[in-house]
Parts: structure tokens; sequence; C-alpha cells
């Protein structure tokens, strides 16, 4: 059984998330454009006191000047697997769990998507098929407030767990091409969940799925599983993201078949690529791209605010849906859209005992956990628990 991951749902609707799954003739291949990147600048001769200086300073700070991971960018992992030869997937190390102490972002502005746009960039080389694919989407002149409206309950918990993971805030933009940032999305290919898991690469995620939870359809423990599944397919690409995102569509064997029928390892000159997948790269830069120069097409993205709008609550033990509702304040119809994961209206007897509520209600609920005896909280046996479903 490989973990090839199928993506998207199909509604119907054109510029959708699922239009990309209808196949068709993939375009002759354009010659790829210069690089964007910029001239660099000119150097600054340092005075004759700092060169005096720097070997003594070198002598004292022997970690600073190393990077462990920086040798990896060139080739393969000798560890690293793919899921066409072995027929699975490996999870990498778990992600750091959230908690109150987590490593805050340097941006410190209100807007939200000002943040992502002010993250990491991807490194991937800019095409004009990125170009086509952002007149397509800016055909829509409501597509950003859509997508503002979709993403405002997910994005902050999103941006924030990849952030801890030190991985670019662009990410962030993935479940938009993914499901549209909708936890329950279904895929006629058995995918599942905001970020589209198959079933048995979410289970090599640490997703569980069984009668009572489907850890594809938690909001955090998807992404996290999520998370886990791209920094693995960096490393196993190279560290070239292009393949990575390529991979997490097609799957890590599909495009290493690719680059040997090709002879290259430039995602642009992958003619053997699914169509899906050949336009499933240029789409989600071209939503970035929306989202950093919206007036470039004419359009205006909303402010959302740099703040969360969800709250996790942890407890030591099973919580019912509708006593929680009562507890918090909120409707239950409520707490089952922002976990879509519990099947039966509860947690499931053996975890995760979490919650995600609306920011505002959160204390409220942990007031009645704490009275009850049942308060609990984020540890790191619940951050390390490969198969409860909470990565």
């Amino acid at each position: 059984m490989l973990p090839v991951k199928p993506n998207c749902i199909e509604d119907g609707h054109p510029g959708s998330a699922a239009a990309h799954l209808q196949p068709h003739h993939p375009e002759a291949r354009r010659a790829a454009d210069v690089s964007n990147a910029k001239p660099r600048r000119p150097r600054r001769t340092l005075p004759p006191v700092l060169l005096l200086l720097i070997p003594a300073l070198a002598c004292l700070l022997p970690g600073c000047a190393s990077n462990p991971d920086s040798g990896r960018i060139a080739g393969v992992e000798p560890h690293a697997v793919s899921a066409l030869e072995y027929g699975y997937v490996r999870p990498a190390k778990d992600v750091e769990i959230i908690g109150r102490g987590a490593r805050k972002s340097a941006y410190g502005g209100d807007d939200l998507w000002e943040r992502v746009r002010r993250g990491p960039s991807l490194g991937i080389r800019h095409h004009t098929r990125v170009d086509r694919a952002a007149q397509r989407l800016a055909s829509n002149p409501t597509y950003l407030t859509d997508l503002n409206r979709r993403a405002r309950p997910y994005l902050h918990l999103i941006v924030e767990e990849l952030e801890r993971a030190r991985l670019p805030t662009a990410l962030a933009l993935l479940p938009e091409i993914e499901s549209r940032y909708n936890p329950r999305a279904v895929s006629p290919k058995s995918a599942s969940g905001m970020w589209q898991f198959m079933p048995y690469t979410g289970r090599e995620m640490g997703l569980a799925q069984n009668g009572s939870y489907d850890g594809r359809n938690d909001v955090l423990a998807a992404t996290r599983g999520a998370i886990r599944y791209l920094k693995q397919l960096h490393t196993e690409m190279g560290g070239d993201w292009a393949l990575a995102l390529a991979s997490y569509n097609c799957g890590p064997g599909c495009v290493r078949r690719a680059m040997r029928v090709n002879g290259s390892r430039d995602f642009w000159a992958l003619s053997s690529l699914p169509a899906e997948t050949e336009n499933y790269v240029p789409k989600l830069l071209a939503v970035l791209e929306l989202v950093e120069e919206p007036e470039r097409y004419g359009m205006r993205l909303p402010k959302l605010p740099n703040g969360p709008a969800l709250d996790v609550v942890y407890a030591t033990s099973t919580i019912h849906l509708h006593e929680a509702a009562r507890h918090a304040g909120v409707s239950v119809q409520t707490l089952r859209d922002l976990n879509p994961g519990l099947k039966l209206g509860r947690t499931p007897a053996h975890g995760p005992h979490r919650l995600l509520v609306p920011v505002n209600n959160g204390e409220k609920l942990r007031r009645a956990l704490a009275k009850a005896g049942k308060l609990g909280g984020p540890s790191i046996a619940d951050g390390r628990r490969s198969r409860s479903g909470d990565s």
C-alpha cells in the first residue's frame, strides 16, 4: 500500500480546491524564467581594528558559526525512504508541543497576513506558470475576500506551528490548495481533512483513525502531522521545496521517477509528472503571490488579527462536547465544527483529551475542568505519543 496522497475535495466550481483533480493535457514546456534573485550589495571593508579582533572572537565562540543542518541540503539523506520503494513513510522527528513558552514571532504587527509575508522564503525560482495561475485566481474578484474568510479560524494556529517548527510560513497556504481550509474535506480517493491525508500516510504521521476519532480531521493534530511529513519530504528531496511540495501531492516515489525520466532535479523541467502535480506547485505559489502583492492584481486582502482565534483546552480524561459547550458558553455545534475528528461527541478513551474552543471561551471551560479536578495541560507525553493522534 502506498502513501501517495491525492488532494482536494471535488466541489465542481471552477478555481476551487478540486479544480486540479480534473486531468488535462499539460502545456508544451517553455524555458524556465530567469530567477528573481536580487543583485548583491557591494561588500563593506571592515576597519583594521575589527579585523584583528575577529580571530579572537572566533576562538571564544566555536559553535556559533556552524549549522549542523547545512550539509543536508545538497543531497538525499542516507536514512530517507521513498514511499514507492519501501511502501511506507518513516515519521520524522516530532515537532515541539504547543505551549505558553513557545518561541515568539519576530513580527509584532497586527496583521496576520503580513506575518505570513515576512516569514522565511520557500526559495522556489519564479516561472511563467505561476503568473498564469495567479491570473486565473485573480479573475475572481472576491477570491482574496473568500480566502480571508476560509482561513480566519485556523491560520494563526497553523502559522504558530510552522514557526515553532522553523518552516516557511508560506506553507500555511497549503490547506487552501488541499481543502480550502475545510477540516471535514474528503476526496474521492479517501484523503481526508484540511491537509488531505490518505489513511496510511496519516497513521504513519501519528494520526490515529478508529471508531471514535480520526486524527486527519483534528485541526491541531493534522497540522502537526503535515509539518512532520513536509519536513521529511524536504530532507528527502535535498532541501528543495518545489520537489517536496510535489512529493506531498503525488508521493516521493512519483517525483523520483520523474527526475530519473527527465534527467533533472528542477521541478519546472519535470515534464513526466502527473498534470495534477504540475499544476499543484504553481497554484500554491500563485496564492502566495496574491497574498504578497494583491494590489498588483487590482485586488485587496482584508487584514486578519495577528492573534489566536482558537484556544486549546486540555483535560485529564474524556470530555463530552455537550458538557464542554455548557461550561464554555458556546453551542454544541460550534464545538463539533471546531473538533470534527471526534466522531462520537467526546474525546476518545485513550486521548487526546483536548478541545479547540473559541479563544474567548477557553478560560471558562478551564475553570469548570479545574473545579471538577479534570484540568490537564500539554506535556511531553502528549507531544510524543505517536499513535494517539496528537503528535
